[in-house]
């Protein structure tokens, strides 16, 4: 049996397995701080899923510990009714179940806790000047830690698990760059030891205390995995039973977050680190999508336990189906960021490939369906096999139709971007894939649907996600016939193989249009003297997935790093032999000298076979638009005097991303 399969021991805790359910506030409780539905749901799918350790999101200590809506509180006992209730589910299958008690200290926001922050010190201000504890105030948040500790015990959690990372108030107090005070807690470690104490002496003997801690701040002057090597014993002589590795603090949000672009298990090495000199297991999370390599660093010794986050957003059930060997049964995270998104928004957090998570009841889904159809699928892009996946699992007959010679639409062709660690974005059609070879689902390649074909399959229904397309540029000069060093992104160099990319750009090239171009740009400069050409007055970023505030942090990085030269608030006049004919920032004219010219236009909504659909089959009705989730819902078609229900997803409808074409496909399919 693999290592991560087996039990381990943390304090007087015994887990089946040492995969842990990583505790992320989703914003799933009520805006009161009480356990909801949603939650119980959310929780018991994990529990159902094969995970050892299920850690509970962030639950706060005092009102003034939030940094953003809708956290858990653990403060009182009118929450235990709902706690007790997460325990109970938990215990239920069979994981043990842990809390995690946090006060976020200057990180706090007034807007959220309609007073002042407060904090060890008021140096490294984050939003909102904080109020400075007071000798007496940390000996008091100290026993509010006990007193969380003591209730959440009450109700049968057998952990207690502080958020001491992303600069949180423990974070604080060892952390020279936010601690400077003269008193007792000047000693950086001596706030965090004696509320380990207090919180040992509070819960007795028979319940585990973990310690998630940032063992490297990632900012200059911050605290580094020495110092932490140092830091590691004195915790483990006040009583943590368990050292959960989770670098970074919100100053260096990157590296907190590790957003596409940045390798898998970035962490594990930190965590290889304080493993060398620990007494008791330890734990790691971050970015690991790719299963084999969680179970490899368990294996040999880098590491005890893993702890996930975005993989158990994306599917809950993964530890289950890898125990049972079915590798290709687990839908991997590809790292979009939306659920890191929507916590820096305050939305209720959502998985971009996985429509289910927060929505456990609404989305599952029920088979066989009351009647059976034939369902055709026009487009082999997420969305449309999203569609196809869902409707072949509800026991419809299914048929999908690709036009070119691969599945998986942009987000494939983007994946094969060079230099960017962008691969996990092939996990979900690879997955995708799979699910529809296992389904029975029919699947035609290198053929496009036509109202001809739609009148010869006679379809019950028909899912129309063909997705956008890259329009001619209009440039003068961008023909290739005239300059034959004009390649378009999509269509020339992403969906080319990895030969032919080389072959395709020269050493110095131009990339026109940052909407699209600014992943290529960083991607090429690798190698390449790079100028990235924007007419707008600002950089922007692909839209395709989740446009995180730390996808474009990370990108603004690599920009400065990689020699990138970024040119905004220009005007393209034309390509010329030899370089790109601008109106440069000043309003001179100027010609960048170039030897390839790649042009990234925004892509356009490709609404020809709708449209087609429509005026050949359509009827009255059919001509109505549904709104949110997409077009033409569930509005019937003429087809030979059959009815057929028609559905857009997706870019066809406007190119957003992956999240929109994945999440109507799979709520539409769902419906039929």
């Amino acid at each position: 049996m693999k290592k991560i399969f087996t039990p381990i021991k943390i304090g007087p805790m015994t887990l089946k397995n040492r995969m842990a359910a990583a505790p992320s506030v989703t914003y799933n409780a009520s805006h009161t701080g009480e356990v909801t539905e949603r939650q119980v749901e959310m929780y018991r799918d994990r529990a159902i899923g094969g995970f050892g350790f299920i850690q509970v999101e962030a639950a706060t200590i005092r009102d003034d510990g939030k940094a953003f809506p809708c956290f858990l509180a653990a403060d009182h006992p009118k929450y235990l009714p709902g706690l007790s209730k997460l325990v109970e589910t938990c215990h239920l299958h069979g994981a043990k179940i842990g809390i995690q008690l946090i006060h976020t200290g200057r990180n706090a926001q007034k807007e959220f806790i309609d007073t002042d922050p407060v904090a060890p010190s008021d140096i490294l201000i984050w939003q909102d000047k904080p109020h400075v504890l007071t000798t007496k105030e940390c000996e008091e948040m100290i026993q509010l830690y006990a007193k969380s500790a003591a209730l959440a015990a009450s109700v049968g959690f057998d952990a207690i698990c502080f958020h001491g990372s992303l600069g949180h108030l423990p974070a604080q107090f060892l952390s020279p760059l936010t601690n400077d005070r003269t008193d007792k807690y000047g000693e950086r470690t001596r706030f965090v030891v004696e509320m380990i104490q207090a919180t040992r002496a509070a819960v007795g003997d028979n319940v585990a205390l973990v310690y998630r801690g940032a063992v490297d701040e990632g900012t200059e002057g911050g605290l580094t995995v020495d110092d932490w090597v140092e830091i590691v014993p004195v915790l483990e002589d006040a009583g943590i039973d368990c050292i959960d590795v989770y670098p970074g603090m919100f100053e260096s949000s990157v590296f907190a977050t590790l957003p596409l672009y940045m390798p898998e298990g970035y962490y594990v090495p930190y965590a290889e680190k304080i493993k060398k000199v620990a007494r008791v297991p330890v734990m790691v999370v971050g970015k690991l999508m790719h299963q084999p390599l969680a179970e490899r660093i368990v294996e040999i010794g880098k590491v005890d336990m893993v702890s996930y986050t975005r993989p158990m957003f994306a599917d809950p059930h993964f530890p289950r189906k890898l125990m049972e060997g079915r590798y290709d049964d687990i839908r991997m995270c590809i790292c979009c960021d939306h659920c890191v998104g929507d916590g820096f928004s305050g939305r209720l957090a959502e998985c971009s490939i996985n429509p289910s998570f927060q929505r456990e009841k609404q989305f599952k889904i029920t088979r066989p369906a009351s009647i059976l159809k034939k369902v055709l699928v026009a487009g082999g892009g997420v969305g449309g096999m999203e569609a196809a996946r869902v409707a072949a699992k509800r026991g419809h007959k299914v048929v999908l139709y690709e036009k070119t010679n691969k599945l998986g639409g942009l987000l494939l062709a983007a994946a094969s971007m060079p230099h960017l660690y962008m691969r996990e974005l092939r996990y979900i059609s690879t997955w995708q894939q799979n699910q529809l070879q296992k389904l029975g689902v029919d699947v035609h390649m290198e053929k496009a649907v036509t109202p001809e074909l739609i009148e010869q399959e006679a379809p019950d229904v028909i899912f129309v996600a063909v997705g956008a397309k890259e329009p001619r540029p209009s440039i003068p000069g961008s023909n290739r016939a005239a300059h034959p060093n004009v390649i378009t992104l999509i269509d020339d160099y992403l969906m080319q193989d990895k030969k032919a990319k080389r072959q395709s750009v020269g050493d110095r090239v131009a990339v026109i249009g940052s909407n699209h171009g600014t992943e290529l740009a960083v991607s090429l400069a690798k190698s390449k003297e790079v100028t990235l050409l924007e007419e707008s007055p600002q950089i922007s970023f692909a839209p395709y997935i989740a446009l995180t505030v730390t996808r474009m942090i990370s990108l603004y990085e690599h920009i400065a790093k990689d020699g990138v030269k970024a040119r905004s608030g220009i005007k393209v006049e034309a390509i010329e032999d030899g370089g790109v004919r601008i109106i440069n920032e000043s309003g001179e004219p100027e010609v960048v000298e170039v030897d390839t010219v790649v042009i990234a236009p925004e892509r356009v909504a490709d609404r020809s076979l709708s449209t087609q659909i429509r005026q050949q089959f359509g009827t009255n009705d059919s001509m109505r638009d549904s709104g949110e989730w997409g077009h033409y819902v569930g509005l019937n078609l003429n087809i030979n005097g059959k009815t057929c229900e028609f559905f857009e997803l997706g870019d066809c409808i406007e190119p957003k991303t992956c999240k929109e074409a994945i999440h109507s496909a799979g709520y539409f399919a769902r419906m039929i």
